[in-house]
């Protein structure tokens, strides 16, 4: 056991001392470790120091190389912003002005603009026919400064840095700027109306003719008019790109009324009437020469009417017409153009038998001896006319002449009846007018008891005209035409009122009387009646053409 105890205590003064060793060593070893903490942080300190300084030096030197680009950049952009002409990059109207003062640009582009406005135009063309119309002609006018001033604003305004990435871009990318113009529309029209005159065609219609006996037909032509409101849009879209070029123009289209076909179908003798005159009558006879002359060769259309007193023409010496008998209130004077009526009833006749439409047509005051009574047409003044319609699906030539004692209407056309088709005319007698009081003018020149007729007048009449259709000889129809009356005038006398006068009785002295044989009287108012009876046969047996 003291053995064990004294291993124990063995065991524990080695374990004492251990301890101690132990114990000595951990001290010595954290005064050690403090001491390497404390250099270690004097290093840290020292590094972080030089770490701080560096950064302050670096910070500084960047900051001084920041600041130093800084102010290098701004004056780049201000010397590039900061100029007195246009930036570079921009041209106006693809003319380069870049570099330029305004004014050098102004200049610039007024030549440009002068060279180009002399040289742009508009060409109308059709077919084989030009007309030029030059831009000056339409007052074009380009606002160079407005242009010029734009050019300049581009990049002059804002902040440095976005006025020099304008610059740059432009000076980069390019930018160009239009002139604006401007020109006058009203020119533009009265222009084109200008060349409408010289452009416009008027359709013509076939023309018919017949000479000898034969009818000479020529070819229709279709009628062309420039629309003026239809073309001017086309010449403004050349306008509005600046530039000039050949424009098409607009064309209405006028198809002739007749055409050679049309005509071909007229050679037909539809209607045809003569009456006849006397070769004594050189006034009267020249006057239906030239009525006849006047509406020889007329073309009547489809649908249109035809008028006598315009076919005539204005009834003057000036126009050919000389003085004949005409009709003034119931007597017979002369006036010119007297006979025309023979030449307007002749043609009348022609047209109810070739059953034209009958718009207008008059009887005389007083009968006349060319045509049937009921049959007759008159003209005078602007009051009685004689006129037709063609109321066919075809043109009708008219031939009109006189010549060999005869006047001849024909009417051509295309017939539409068949062979056996007649047309006649029948006149009813209704009745007469007796004629009015006799007018009385009383002569104070003459002694009472004298009586002379100045003037016999005629009785009238009413007719009716019947229109008798044939076919095959057979008449199918009968039909009430028209009325004619006649008006009646009255006898002109002239009577004597001057009283008988009495002589004094003479103072009677003692002479010798002397006998002598009585002369015969001469009957003066038988002799001035026979003869004024006589003139007024004569008169009333002379065919008369006017009222």
């Amino acid at each position: 056991m003291s053995q064990q105890h004294n291993s124990r205590s063995n065991h524990n003064n080695h374990n004492s001392r251990n301890n101690y060793n132990n114990h000595a060593t951990y001290k010595n070893h954290n005064v050690s470790q403090k001491r390497t903490q404390k250099r270690t942080e004097r290093r840290k300190k020292a590094k972080r120091k030089i770490f701080f300084v560096g950064i302050l030096a670096v910070g500084m030197i960047v900051g001084g190389s920041v600041f130093a680009y800084g102010q290098y950049m701004k004056n780049k952009m201000e010397e590039a912003v900061n100029i007195n002409t246009i930036y570079s990059g921009i041209s106006v109207n693809g003319v380069d002005v870049s570099g330029k003062t305004k004014e050098e640009a102004l200049q610039q582009l007024q030549q440009e603009a002068d060279v180009h406005l002399g040289s742009q135009k508009i060409t109308i063309q059709q077919q084989d026919k030009t007309w030029e119309i030059p831009f000056s002609d339409l007052d074009v006018k380009y606002d160079i400064e407005a242009s010029v001033e734009q050019a300049w604003e581009i990049g002059r305004t804002g902040e440095l840095k976005d006025r020099y990435k304008i610059v740059t871009d432009v000076a980069q990318n390019k930018e160009n700027i239009t002139i604006s113009y401007t020109h006058d529309n009203q020119k533009v029209v009265e222009r084109l109306q200008q060349i409408a005159t010289e452009f416009n065609v008027d359709a013509q219609d076939s023309t018919i003719t017949r000479k000898n006996g034969a009818f000479q037909i020529t070819e229709e032509q279709k009628g062309y008019a420039l629309d003026v409101d239809k073309t001017v849009p086309k010449v403004e879209e050349l306008l509005e790109q600046n530039t000039g070029g050949i424009v098409e123009p607009e064309i209405t289209v006028t198809e002739p009324k007749v055409t050679k076909a049309d005509n071909e179908k007229v050679t037909d003798l539809i209607g045809t009437y003569s009456t006849t005159y006397s070769a004594n009558a050189a006034g009267r006879n020249e006057n239906l020469r030239v009525g006849c002359a006047n509406i020889d060769g007329t073309v009547i259309a489809p649908g249109d009417v035809f008028s006598m007193n315009v076919g005539l023409g204005p009834q003057t010496y000036a126009n050919g017409y000389k003085d004949a008998g005409v009709y003034v209130n119931g007597k017979v004077e002369q006036g010119v153009a007297g006979g025309v009526c023979q030449v307007t009833s002749t043609l009348y006749n022609a047209v109810i038998l070739a059953e034209l439409e009958v718009v207008e047509r008059y009887p005389h005051s007083m009968t006349v001896g060319y045509v049937p009574l009921g049959r007759d047409a008159a003209v005078a003044g602007d009051y009685k006319d004689l006129k037709f319609r063609n109321d066919t699906e075809y043109p009708v030539y008219l031939e009109a002449y006189a010549r060999d004692g005869k006047v001849v209407c024909n009417l051509y056309g295309h017939e539409i009846h068949d062979a056996g088709h007649k047309v006649d005319f029948e006149m009813v007698f209704d009745g007469t007018i007796p004629k009015p009081a006799e007018k009385i003018t009383k002569d104070a020149s003459k002694p009472e008891g004298y009586r002379q007729v100045t003037y016999t007048g005629k009785t009238g009449s009413k007719v009716s005209t019947y229109k008798i259709i044939m076919e095959n000889g057979k008449q199918i129809s009968k039909e009430w035409f028209s009325s004619s009356t006649y008006r009646a005038t009255a006898d002109e006398v002239t009577v004597g009122t001057k009283k008988a006068e009495v002589a004094p009785e003479p103072e009677q002295k003692p002479t010798e009387t002397i006998e002598t044989p009585e002369t015969p009287a001469t009957d003066v108012t038988e002799t001035q009646e026979n003869t004024n009876n006589e003139q007024q046969e004569q008169a009333d047996s002379t065919p008369v053409g006017a009222e």
